[in-house]
């Protein structure tokens, strides 16, 4: 039924200026009429942002009212944007006021309209609430439930159409009315001079009236399965232990936290304690008890409270709404502990039973190195079989998909192939790449660029898609080569990289690994067929999880052999699953081997099920304390490497890992990591120089069920995107956001998370450093975060003040233009890891860094320290991570290198500038005071006109585990000072750390190094004494571009010496014949040698 009135005198008389729509207007013609009256930066974003889904560019930003429209709709709009006006801005008002007094029936093309309707609203809204302190707080609590409502709203037009009847759509133009009125009640100048009124309060309660009736009629007809308020479900115990610390941090007399001091923090401590200790007692009987385990809910709801509450305290900004206060958390807790209390008295449980943590009876004792090579078993007649492919006479391009299930070793059988020593003398090129399903093409073509030149030019990064795939091209031309193409999910990756493969007619191959075989056929042009991988046989299933769980051992004892078998049948070759069903086992005696065998077979299921049920195990069977470390691989981008030293840090940042009386933060976190190593849960990618893991990953299986357990949870949610990131629908209480995106899509969200802890956005694991991007507002609304990851988006030129409000902040990674930090960096006190990418050279830090007391890692490109107020800054004691410094005097140097005495690593540039006396004999660099340093990188820079090599004297710490020296020209007589440091065990010289063409080596010396690198020196013979022992301990030696070396000591490493690895040293072959006869003379004959023109993807 339609339904007009007339307009009023006084409603007449406010049309005024502006003429808002006549009688019968709807609000899709009032919205359309004001949108473009809006702020001109308003209105502008907005407009792009819809040219952007119209040509494709953007993601489903709106739902397109413009889409199949071949003209740009930014240059119909710009003509008609005007700067607001307060002319303009009530007209906006009154025209609301006329769509609610004078309209008609929605139609269903009108939710078109409503859709980009919202989008502006939110765009406006989100400029108001920018500005951050200007707005009260109570006028701010409310304009965020507008916002949330108006983002809900969004998410439900497009995700449930169908819910859209005509009484929805008539509510639906009655709420954005009432949002318009609200939103355009406010004046954006006024909020930012400090001088505005009241919000529209009828409207705004009708907002929130509208806005519950329309959830509540899409809940009915979409009910969740799971609500998403729930806290994160994850070690609770672990958490609430994070908080007992926290707590006690803040409430130590050094901490000055004068928030705090008029709330009873130190009662709410105290019967936090006793509740912590009871959790530890019911723990194993919660859930087989309801009761107890609503009370573990109660304790945990609680505690996840009081953090909340203290953080809003120390941030300023507890909501007057806010349901919950200091008065009713404390009336709570005395609540439970009361019924904590009665429990104890009731229950005929055992709750005084000391809280027991369950060791594993075989685990690997913690620290230990894993087997970092992939246990390949069997499979000898595939592996073959590929060979064969790749090698047989055709001589046309030809393309060999190798298909399996997941799980069942395609990339493990495509590494093998790769690294065979016939097919890596075969082909001149080789080049891996992992494609995996969320992917960008630009990514893949540096990957192969990486593989396929020994130092890629740094403009690659730079360069257009189609330019690198040109480059590629020309990379590959007249060259025999191999390239592997890891984890393809659909054709449309192979198209977009086919062109870049040029058909030499010389036998080139690529390899493709898939899971669909519709997806391996249409790339299979010649029509051979894809390469069926078979699952393992019986005996070679029995060979691999023998060789997991009995290393060194032929079988296993004999009352397990029966197990043994049935674990074999029940894994039906699946290698995955042998190896994760290993790890559980590790750890389990004859009973927990029986108890596992009569869990998974209990059903008759596919491999795929029977594998997924054995990582649903695994995870159970994970101590609490593994668990989020676990999880947070969710965090990250499938089948990708990720940094072991970074992850440890992003752990304890996150408060999942604590320090113990014998072992530091980080030696705790990397036990956890060796743990999760050993249960088959983690692969290690990369490993050290001395043998530990530089870089891991997981399966993707296990990638996807994190993303499965995590968000089930509520541990971590991950956003992948811009269309999910458009629909994401916030869950409460939300506590870590992993955003997976294009950049600018991650600037244009506009996601409202004030709740957040955590913000890590990832993008394919490449930085995009173009251009600075505006995310002021992003830093305005979380304001609780302690972990942020930006380290892939370019943050210009200039640092954002907004980032010294965020006082939580314990990891920041960032990358950027900046010249300078401002001093007002040490406003964040609890900074404890700070990682900056920069984009230009130099960056000066403020002599303020100084007073970050909790700093323990500084990671910058490259940086200079202020030095005015040197001698009066206070020295940092937890700074164990010192990365990037540049000196240039002498008496700076001894003076920084003090204020941090506990440092672990060390990495610095010395820059000799005019100063000539860096070449004096009578200088000595003194650094042996620093007892822990354990790894140290010294670069020497200096300008052409320095005359002669370096002739002062150093001495280095007895403790230094790995040395790094670069630039210095040292004569070959100053190397003395190196081979009696007792506990190095990786040295690298490069670049000119050494002159002089000849070293010779009288005495014995290095008694630890395993690792030695000689890179870019003049060095022309390397001798030794005879029966001088030098380098009795080596393993790896590895020689880079020593263009004039002809000769090396034949007995270097004695019989330990496992590889060496010959790049760029055209004459290699004088030196390498005698040395390997020598060490097959001394028994060594699995000595390695791997003699390359490239530099193939060796990690030094």
């Amino acid at each position: 039924m339609n339904r007009k009135k007339g307009l009023t005198d006084d409603d007449q008389g406010r049309r005024g200026m502006g003429d808002p729509p006549e009688s019968g207007h709807r609000i899709p013609e009032a919205a359309g009429k004001w949108k473009c009256e809006c702020t001109r930066r308003v209105a502008i974003q907005n407009a792009q942002e819809e040219a952007e889904v119209a040509n494709g560019t953007e993601g489903n930003l709106v739902p397109p009212i413009y889409r199949g429209r071949k003209e740009n709709p930014v240059q119909d709009l710009l003509p008609k944007i005007i700067p607001v006006e307060p002319e303009v801005h009530r007209t906006c008002f009154q025209a609301l006021i006329a769509s609610k007094i004078s309209r008609q029936p929605y139609e269903k093309k009108d939710e078109h309209i409503f859709r980009v309707f919202i989008n502006t609203l939110l765009i406006y809204l989100w400029e108001i609430l920018k500005t951050g302190g200007c707005v009260m707080m109570s006028l701010k609590d409310r304009l965020k439930m507008v916002y949330d409502g108006l983002r809900s709203l969004r998410i439900i037009l497009k995700g449930n159409p169908d819910v859209f009847d005509e009484k929805m759509r008539d509510l639906t133009g009655l709420l954005l009315c009432d949002a318009g009125l609200v939103i355009f009640s406010l004046s954006l100048d006024e909020i930012k001079d400090g001088s505005v009124k009241e919000m529209d309060l009828e409207s705004f309660q009708n907002f929130l009236k509208r806005i519950k009736l329309i959830k509540a009629i899409v809940a009915e007809k979409y009910p969740e399965t799971s609500p998403s308020s729930k806290f994160p479900r994850t070690n609770e115990l672990g958490f609430i232990d994070f908080l007992l610390k926290y707590i006690g941090d803040l409430t130590n007399p050094d901490a000055h936290s004068v928030a705090l001091s008029n709330y009873r923090i130190h009662a709410i401590h105290e019967e936090l304690v006793y509740l912590r200790s009871f959790l530890g007692r019911i723990v194993e009987l919660r859930n087989k008890d309801q009761e107890l385990q609503a009370l573990w809910d109660r304790v945990v709801e609680v505690a996840y409270n009081i953090e909340f509450l203290i953080d809003s305290l120390l941030d300023g900004d507890i909501l007057d709404s806010s349901s919950i206060s200091f008065d009713s958390v404390e009336k709570e807790i005395k609540i439970i502990k009361a019924v904590a209390l009665n429990i104890s008295d009731r229950k005929t449980l055992d709750l005084n039973v000391k809280e027991v943590t369950k060791r594993p009876n075989n685990m690997p004792s913690q620290g230990s190195m894993p087997i970092i090579n992939d246990m390949i078993v069997g499979l000898e007649d595939e592996a073959t079989s590929i060979i064969n492919r790749l090698t047989r006479v055709s001589s046309q391009l030809q393309i060999v998909p190798i298909v399996g299930m997941p799980g069942l070793g395609k990339t493990t059988l495509a590494k093998k192939v790769y690294n065979n020593s016939f097919v890596t003398s075969y082909f001149y090129t080789r080049a891996w790449c992992t494609v995996s399903q969320v992917y960008h093409r630009k990514n893949l073509l540096l990957e192969i660029l990486t593989c396929i030149h020994s130092k890629p030019p740094t403009n690659f990064s730079e360069m257009c898609e189609e330019d690198l795939a040109a480059e590629v091209r020309r990379g590959l031309l007249r060259t025999r080569y191999l390239i592997v193409l890891d984890d393809i999910w659909d054709t449309e990756a192979w198209n977009e990289l086919e062109a870049s493969f040029p058909d030499n007619r010389n036998g080139s191959r690529v390899i493709v690994t898939s899971r669909k075989s519709d997806v391996a056929a249409p790339i299979d042009k010649l029509g051979e067929g894809p390469h069926f991988l078979r699952p393992l046989t019986p005996d070679e299933s029995w060979d691999l999880l023998n060789m997991k769980l009995f290393p060194g051992n032929d079988l296993p004892p004999p009352e397990l052999c029966e197990l043994q078998t049935k674990i074999v049948e029940m894994c039906q070759g699946l290698p995955l699953t042998i190896v994760i069903l290993a790890g559980i086992l590790a750890n389990e005696d004859q009973h927990g081997w029986k108890e596992l065998v009569d869990g998974l077979s209990s059903r008759i299921v596919s491999s795929i099920e029977q594998c997924s049920a054995a990582i649903e195990l695994s995870y159970k069977n994970l101590p609490d304390n593994l668990k989020p470390c676990f999880l947070y691989f969710r965090a990250f981008p499938e089948d990708h490497d990720h940094t072991t030293k970074k992850l440890i840090w992003l752990w304890e940042a996150e408060g999942f890992t604590q320090k113990t009386e014998f072992k530091s933060v980080e030696d705790v976190a990397n036990d956890f990591l060796m743990d999760l190593i050993h249960r088959s849960l983690v692969i290690v990618s990369k490993q050290s120089s001395i043998g530990g893991v530089k870089a891991c990953r997981v399966h993707d299986l296990l990638h996807e069920f994190c993303v499965t357990k995590g968000k089930e949870e509520n541990f971590l949610q991950l956003v992948r995107g811009y269309d999910e990131i458009y629909t994401f629908r916030v869950p409460r209480n939300l506590r870590r956001l992993c955003i997976n995106s294009n950049p600018e899509h991650f600037c244009k969200s506009r996601l409202f998370a004030p709740t957040i802890h955590s913000l890590i956005h990832s993008y394919g694991g490449k930085r995009l450093r173009r251009c600075g991007l505006e995310l002021s507002s992003i830093f305005g609304i979380f304001k609780l975060v302690r972990v942020l990851e930006l380290s892939n988006i370019n943050l210009g030129t200039a640092f954002p003040r907004e980032l010294e409000l965020l006082v939580q902040l314990r990891y920041l990674a960032i990358l950027g233009a900046m010249r300078s930090i401002p001093s007002s960096i040490d406003n964040l006190s609890n900074l404890e890891t700070f990682i900056f990418n920069m984009v230009v050279q130099t960056i000066l830090l403020p002599d303020t860094i100084w007073n970050l007391k909790k700093l323990r890692r500084l990671q910058i490109t490259d940086f200079e320290l202020s030095t005015d107020n040197l001698d009066t800054a206070a020295d940092l004691y937890d700074l164990n991570t010192f990365s990037g410094l540049s000196l240039s005097s002498w008496a700076t140097i001894r003076k920084v290198f003090r204020k941090i005495p506990n440092i672990h690593k060390l990495k610095c540039t010395l820059v000799a500038g005019n100063e000539h006396n860096w070449v004096s004999a009578d200088k000595i660099l003194v650094l042996d005071f620093l007892s822990g340093l354990e790894s140290l990188n010294l670069m020497f820079h200096h300008d052409t006109w320095l005359p002669n090599p370096c002739q002062f004297e150093f001495q280095f710490p007895l403790a230094t585990r790995k040395l790094t020296l670069s630039g210095f020209r040292f004569p070959w007589s100053k190397i003395s000072a190196i081979e009696n440091l007792p506990n190095l065990e990786v040295l690298k010289l490069r670049c000119d750390a050494f002159k002089g063409e000849i070293w010779n080596m009288e005495k014995e010396g290095f008694p630890k190094v395993r690792f030695l690198e000689i890179s870019a020196l003049d060095i022309v013979k390397w001798t030794a004494y005879e029966g001088v022992d030098c380098f009795p301990s080596l393993q790896n030696l590895v020689l880079i571009s020593c263009g004039s070396l002809k000769e090396i000591p034949s007995c270097l490493g004695s019989s330990t010496l496992e590889i060496i690895e010959v790049s760029h040293c055209p004459f290699s072959a004088s030196f390498i014949e005698p040395l390997q006869e020598e060490q097959m003379d001394l028994g060594n004959a699995d000595l390695k040698i791997d003699i390359s023109s490239h530099e193939d993807e060796m990690d030094y």
